[in-house]
Formats: structure tokens, sequence, C-alpha cells
């Protein structure tokens, strides 16, 4: 037998449970994982509240949630040539993923499975996909050059840092980031000038501007202002959050590119990149870690151990 954390109903992070369920076996173009770490990210309480059964409905993550994992091969199943037992890969895509063992798709189509490269850790690899996925995918949109500026708001964010240090990869001129003034000295670690929220925001970009880019992590009305203001193509503002204020005031909703973590890994290559995790909760308490990701401000990632 395997743990998984379920829920029957939507509702709060108390309606999270544990159970034993069985280890799968892989079908055919399958593989069974193993995970070592699992990504906690605001998608997974969004989930489980409801606000997005339109999309994902309860019967689709099958109760449970988890978009993000980094784990072991197992088993393979008929048909699958990518994988083999003991390969280490990323787990990404469809909820599913709060449990110990899992079946997942092993083709290069259902794009749900990665290797894991070896110089990242467990922890590392879990929380890649939707920070850095969201940050490549969102550079592409706005087609972010070397030797621009870009504005990120919300640069504290997982999504926010990695977008800053994706646009250092890709040749950005520099790069301004809006945050919590405490979360001031790890942007200008990761290579971007602080910015701090609250009144006068405006006032104070405008000074630093004007601004080539900008990828919207946070949403809301000031965000959506200044990038309007400071920012002169549409083309060239993302947000990604699904705010119709801002796309209603020309800063359009992220599409996600085909093959996004492979083509960040790549981008990646050997370079310096790192998502901070600043929490860990055993995969059984599940539902703590949730409530913390709900306060926000936190600065990096959480992730859930499954336990052996």
């Amino acid at each position: 037998m395997s743990s998984a954390v379920l829920f029957d109903q939507y509702g709060t992070p108390d309606e999270l449970y544990t159970a034993d369920v069985p280890v799968p076996s892989p079908g055919p173009g399958e593989v069974v994982v193993r995970y070592t770490a699992i990504g906690v990210n605001p998608i997974d309480w969004k989930i489980l509240r409801g606000d997005l059964r339109a999309h994902v409905p309860l019967s689709l993550p099958g109760g449970c949630l988890g978009v993000e994992a980094a784990g072991v091969v197992v088993d393979v199943g008929s048909g699958v040539r990518r994988f083999r037992v003991g390969d280490p890969v990323i787990r990404h895509g469809r909820p599913g993923a709060y449990r110990t063992y899992e079946a997942v798709p092993a083709s290069q189509e259902s794009d749900e499975l990665t290797a894991q490269p070896g110089r990242f850790s467990a922890e590392q690899a879990a929380v890649l996909p939707v920070a850095a996925g969201t940050a490549y995918s969102s550079l592409r949109q706005v087609g972010l050059r070397a030797g621009e500026r870009l504005l990120v708001h919300g640069a504290s964010g997982g999504v926010g840092l990695a977008t800053i240090q994706l646009a250092v990869l890709t040749g950005a001129a520099e790069v301004i980031g809006t945050a919590s003034a405490h979360h001031h000295d790890l942007l200008r670690r990761l290579g971007a000038t602080p910015v701090e929220y609250g009144e006068g925001l405006l006032e104070r970009l405008t000074e630093l501007g004007p601004f080539d880019v900008s990828v919207d992590c946070a949403g809301g009305t000031q965000p959506t202002e200044t990038a309007v203001r400071l920012v002169d193509d549409p083309a060239r503002r993302v947000t990604i959050v699904a705010d119709p204020q801002a796309q209603a005031n020309g800063v359009p909703y992220l599409d996600h590119v085909p093959l996004e973590l492979a083509s960040t890994l790549d981008l990646i290559g050997h370079s310096p990149f790192e998502l901070p995790v600043t929490a860990r909760f055993p995969l059984s308490r599940a539902a703590e870690a949730l409530t913390l990701g709900q306060k926000g401000g936190l600065g990096g990632k959480i992730v859930l151990i499954p336990e052996a």
C-alpha cells in the first residue's frame, strides 16, 4: 500500500485526509513514479475551494491535489522508451501528485514527465514546473530580448523569483521587481532592483522607467495601472493572474507554451538558478502546508515530503 492525501468535497484544507491506497501498476505508455518531493502551489487551494470547478471538476483530480513533484521511476509499462526504472523525473501538469506513488503517462506528447537534471535536488526539481515554467512562458509571450528593461510585479513569489533569474539569463539590461521590504535583499542577490509596494508605487516606478516589458505575478489594481502606464505596447505586457480587470485594461493573460518545462531547463542549462524552499512538511500534514501557503508572503516555495 501507499499513501495519498485526498478530499471528497470542496472546502478548506480541513477537508484533506490521508488514506492508504494500492500502489498502482503502469498501463501501456505509463510509468509508476515514487515521489520524493511535491510542490505546493496556489492552484492547489483554488482547486480545493472549488474556484476552478469549471475547468478542474472534482472528478478530474480524483480528489487529489498537486500539479508538480519530483521522484524516481519504479515501474515501466509496455511501449515506454523514454524512461527506465531508476530514472529521476519531474512530474508536472494535471492535479493528482499529493501521493507516494502515481502512474503517469510517459510520452513526450502528454508532457507530464521530464527527466530531472542531476544538478537539482529533489526539492528544487519539485518546485520548478509551476514557477520556472510559468516564468519562461511569460517572458516568451512578452518577447523579452537582450538589453531590454523588465518590470516584475510580485517579484518575491515563486514565479517572480524565477522570472528575475530567467530574464537575467536572457540578457535583460535591468530587472525592476516590486516586493515587500523584507524581501529586497533576496531580489538584489538574484539580480533585480527592488521597489517597495504601497502608496506612491506608480511615482516610484515612473522615476525608474520607462520599461520595455512587464510581467505581473500579483494581480490587482496597482500592477495593472503601472503596466499600462509604463509599457506602451499591450503585446509586451502579461499577467499570470486571471484578473478580468487586467484583461479589460490591456494586460493580456498568460498562454503557456508547449514543452514549457523542457524549454525552461534548456535555457537554465548549468547557470546558477535558485528557488528558495522556505517550508517543508510531511505529506500527511498537507493541510498545514496549504494553510501556510494561503497566508502568502513567504518569499519562497513550500514542499511536501512523502514518508518512507
